[in-house]
């Protein structure tokens, strides 16, 4: 049967339109994304960064949790020490890596107070990064020298309220939480000599050598110096007693001043960090954080394990933005 010459050349063009419809379809059309739970994610190492000179607490704590964070995701964490102004260099660091989740570090309030403290004029808050967890929680605790005549803390503050700037503490630094605490205690009414230092152990020798009357720190390091004799713990600066000092009184219980001092470190990434990164490195670090060898290891240090999923921390973490706030005036 004879076809039409124009009927055909009709339908060779149809024929020919559709072939390049199909063939649009199928070049622009994007591909299905890979669901975030089936990510392979991690797939090298990852540099976490601590912002501190390598030997410190703060070091060996983020290197037995990387350690062990090497297990769960199945590559290494290497642990770079990136020191200088107080943190920040490192911090910096972190926040501009790629938020790719390689790229982690050490996270404590130190990072708050130095933003909100407007001489440091910081350009990054904690909008500039992402809290994955927090790990530990170190609450501060008052010692003296065994012959003090401060024999609880009751007497002292009593006589820290007849006689203001005369007692004096040896604190870790201007700003820390050993410092913060005698500044609220001020407005309270209990005015004392801030003494500071470079850190915890200059802060004790200058305790035992008789040049301070108080030393200012971590319940777990005094816990030490109270087996050997060194140090004579008076106080615990937190609204429960410690597990490293279960006889010492906390501040509240014995003087009814609610002021706490403590220290958190946790773990962050740059801020926008990927989702499936972000979900990996929670689960991993919280398995890490409930390892029973951890929790040991960590509490042999004088350091306990204190975990805060990703919200949780986040959430506290704001609460001492505004709590920082409010003492300091800034």
């Amino acid at each position: 049967m004879k076809m039409n010459v124009k009927k055909m050349v009709y339908l060779l063009m149809v024929f020919l339109v559709a072939g390049f419809v199909l063939t649009g379809c199928s070049n622009t059309a994007p591909a299905a994304k890979k669901p975030a739970a089936e990510s392979n994610f991690p797939t090298k190492p990852i540099t976490l960064i601590v912002p501190y000179s390598a030997g410190g607490s703060s070091d060996v704590g983020a290197r037995l949790a990387a350690k062990r964070l090497e297990k769960e995701l199945g590559q290494p964490v290497v642990v770079e020490n990136v020191t200088g102004a107080a943190g920040w260099v490192g911090w910096t660091k972190m926040a501009k890596a790629k938020p790719d989740g390689y790229t982690l570090s050490l996270m404590n309030m130190t990072f708050i107070t130095s933003y909100l403290n407007p001489e440091n004029k910081r350009d990054m808050n904690l909008d500039s990064v992402t809290l994955l967890a927090n790990h530990v929680w170190d609450v501060t605790a008052w010692a003296v020298r065994p012959d003090s005549p401060y024999k609880n803390v009751k007497q002292l503050l009593e006589y820290v309220k007849a006689n203001p700037g005369k007692v004096s503490v040896a604190t870790s630094g201007i700003y820390t939480q050993h410092h913060i605490a005698l500044i609220a205690l001020e407005k309270l009414g209990y005015k004392m000599k801030p003494v500071h230092t470079s850190g915890v152990s200059e802060a004790l020798t200058t305790a035992m050598g008789g040049h301070v009357d108080i030393v200012s720190m971590g319940a777990g390091d005094i816990r030490n110096l109270g087996k050997e004799g060194t140090m004579r713990p008076l106080a615990v600066l937190d609204q429960k007693r410690s597990k490293f000092l279960p006889d010492v009184p906390t501040l509240a219980e014995a003087t009814g001043l609610k002021v706490d001092a403590f220290a958190v470190r946790g773990f962050a990434a740059p801020a926008k960090t990927d989702p499936a990164a972000v979900k990996r490195l929670e689960e991993a670090l919280k398995k890490v954080m409930a390892d029973p060898e951890h929790i040991a290891e960590m509490e042999k240090m004088g350091l306990e394990i204190h975990y805060m999923d990703s919200k949780q921390y986040n959430s506290f973490m704001k609460q001492v933005e505004t709590n920082q706030k409010q003492t300091m005036g800034w």
